[in-house]
């Protein structure tokens, strides 16, 4: 699914770092609409944003590779997340919801 527009600098990485590969794959299914509005300063209020350009596109696409990079995946456990974390973060909200409404709260 990777096209021109989602293609980071260095998708030959993908080989010996199967997280890179994840994150960019999940970048070029949530891609289509997502930068254009992460980079229209009007939050696509007035109409439809701007079309990004191809160095956006390569830009975002490199960081998010970034992201899945032993590097970024430091980055990312400093600031405190992680895959499990995450999860279990979800699950258990998902569950204080599914209990409210059991209680007739929600």
């Amino acid at each position: 699914m990777e096209t021109p527009e989602t293609r980071g600098l260095h998708p030959y990485r993908f080989k010996d770092n199967p997280e890179e590969k994840r994150f960019a794959e999940a970048w070029a299914k949530q891609h289509p609409t997502t930068l254009s509005y992460l980079l229209d300063p009007a939050s696509g209020t007035r109409g439809r944003p701007p079309e990004p350009t191809d160095r956006e596109h390569e830009v975002a696409a490199t960081v998010i590779q970034w992201l899945g990079s032993p590097v970024g995946q430091g980055f990312l456990r400093d600031l405190g997340y992680s895959r499990d974390t995450e999860r279990k973060n979800w699950l258990t909200q998902r569950e204080e919801r599914a209990l409210q409404k059991a209680k007739g709260g929600g």
